[in-house]
């Protein structure tokens, strides 16, 4: 099957390449396309078309840079979740929760590295590297989570775990 693409986050006041991969159907729906210049792109799964789980952009800072991005796809977020829950499953050190700070929020940046050393939980790109943005503020971490817990038998939501109890503070 073909998977829906999602080209990223960019800058509110710079160039970006959504025009590229999304557009509005007639039904005023965001949907992604393939650029001419990509051909069919490898579909296999015939009439599929991808649409970002919010049909609009979405604003947020990651790594103090102000950025905007369309969402996945319901689709992406359903393999991600499964995806998630299997490995957290399978290996017991690796708890389903991804970094907040101490009011509960998601922390959008690199984490410290001895809060990155001794986290045990799901990570974006940017919590490692200064350099990264992705998966961006679109990507939608309670629903990853949330979902992945759900499959786990796992009530407790994961914006409401300490820091402490993430790995991020020591004592």
């Amino acid at each position: 099957m073909w998977r829906s693409r999602n080209i990223g986050a960019y800058r509110v006041d710079g160039e970006n390449r959504f025009a590229q991969w999304y557009q509005t159907n007639a039904d005023g729906k965001v949907v992604n396309i393939i650029p001419k210049r990509l051909g069919d792109g490898g579909i296999r799964t015939p009439n599929f078309t991808g649409h970002p789980a919010r049909n609009e952009l979405v604003r947020g800072m990651i790594q103090g840079k102000d950025l905007v991005q369309f969402d996945y796809t319901p689709e992406q977020y359903a393999a991600l979740t499964k995806l998630t829950a299997a490995l957290c499953q399978t290996f017991p050190k690796l708890k389903c929760q991804y970094p907040v700070d101490a009011e509960g929020k998601l922390i959008p940046h690199k984490l410290p590295d001895d809060a990155w050393k001794n986290y045990q939980g799901v990570l974006g790109h940017y919590h490692i590297q200064t350099n990264k943005t992705d998966p961006g503020p679109a990507f939608d971490w309670e629903r990853l989570i949330g979902g992945a817990r759900k499959i786990l038998g796992q009530q407790q939501s994961p914006a409401i775990l300490s820091p402490k109890a993430q790995g991020l503070s020591h004592g």
